[in-house]
């Protein structure tokens, strides 16, 4: 007998205390974002105020996943903050907010496999925030397809919005080191070699931690990278995330240190499938090679995903300027917002935040590109 369609087949929930107690996933995650390391060390993060998490298990008998959320206050996640911060707002959530997964994930989209689970996610989703009191249920980090899935997922729609709130980068890396110059934009190409040949001359030397190592330089690398928040005036990261980060599989801190051993710099991120994603840095701006320290850091990054057989690399969110100017492809984020119920205040306060943020990007973004 042949498998019924898919609208027929019935999606089961289950709710689970901790991301390790549901079944696997039948699918692994695209990203380190979607991963089950990357979920349980959120429930334990101290960065974003986390008040509960459940983890919601779902299976339509074709496909299982599980999706994490993640309870704040309404200003207690930093990296939210940041947007706010960035747009000249007060915060505009009224309450508490349950997330699904991070804000802190660049990805998103583990409720997206198909609508039958959008649907099923959201009615669930919707029903324990009000349970917890959260006005809003919050998906981060989607693609215009996810979020269309997710937005048309709740019956009313005046309790969904459908908004942008960031960009993500990537490009190719090419075979070798070449290869990366080549695909460089030309008429910022000159400069960017000349940067890190003048980092390499400075003395400066790559050097790709994991594991045991990694753990030992996060103190340093976390006062590097505190540093480098605060000049956004919203701090985002400490060394007991960078600690619990480190258990997502693929976690590396590619450094730079000067000829007397000082950190010059480093980024924190994840090589997953063909991509390495460069998720936080943390660069020493009073260091003699402050100028070039970046553009040294992603080149010696490259090479080194190049080498370890990646084909992209992700640059994250934000710094709009520099990623375009490394020929980076920009990727805008949606956020649906599911409210809890009908607020014209808060809707309306999400639609500015997301104008505002657009405006900004508009410099960066190639013409015609969807915000």
């Amino acid at each position: 007998m042949s498998a019924p369609p898919t609208s027929a087949r019935q999606t089961t929930t289950v709710w689970y205390n901790r991301p390790d107690q549901a079944p696997p996933d039948t699918t692994p995650a695209d990203t380190p974002f979607g991963t089950r390391e990357w979920a349980t060390a959120w429930t334990r993060a101290t960065t974003e105020q986390i008040l509960a998490h459940r983890h919601l298990h779902l299976d339509d008998a074709t496909y299982a996943q599980t999706v994490s959320f993640h309870l704040t206050p309404g200003g207690g996640s930093p990296c939210w903050n940041l947007l706010e911060t960035a747009a000249a707002m007060a915060t505009v959530w009224p309450g508490t907010v349950l997330w699904a997964g991070s804000p802190h994930a660049e990805y998103g989209g583990a409720s997206t496999a198909s609508p039958a689970i959008a649907a099923a996610t959201a009615a669930k989703a919707l029903t324990l925030a009000a349970q917890l009191g959260a006005c809003a249920v919050v998906y981060s980090g989607l693609n215009a397809e996810q979020a269309g899935l997710v937005h048309r997922a709740v019956p009313k729609r005046r309790q969904s919005l459908n908004l942008t709130t960031a960009v993500a980068h990537t490009r190719p890396l090419g075979a070798s080191l070449q290869e990366w110059w080549a695909a460089t934009p030309g008429r910022h190409r000159r400069d960017l070699r000349r940067q890190w040949r003048r980092g390499t001359d400075a003395g400066l030397a790559p050097a790709a931690l994991t594991s045991t190592d990694l753990l030992a330089a996060l103190p340093q690398f976390a006062r590097l990278a505190q540093a480098t928040t605060s000049r956004h005036r919203t701090p985002l990261y400490n060394a007991d995330l960078f600690r619990l980060l480190a258990t997502v599989p693929g976690a590396v801190l590619l450094t730079a240190r000067d000829s007397a051993g000082n950190l010059a710099g480093g980024v924190y991120g994840w090589l997953h499938g063909d991509c390495l994603y460069l998720w936080a840095a943390g660069l020493d701006y009073s260091h003699p090679t402050a100028r070039h320290i970046y553009t040294w850091l992603i080149t010696e990054a490259a090479r080194w995903a190049i080498g370890h057989g990646a084909t992209r690399i992700d640059l994250g969110r934000g710094n709009y300027r520099a990623k375009k100017i490394l020929g980076c492809t920009p990727h805008p984020l949606r956020t649906v917002v599911h409210l809890t119920t009908p607020d014209d205040t808060t809707s309306t306060a999400l639609r500015e935040l997301s104008t505002r943020l657009g405006r900004q990007a508009a410099t960066y973004l190639p013409p015609g590109t969807t915000w």
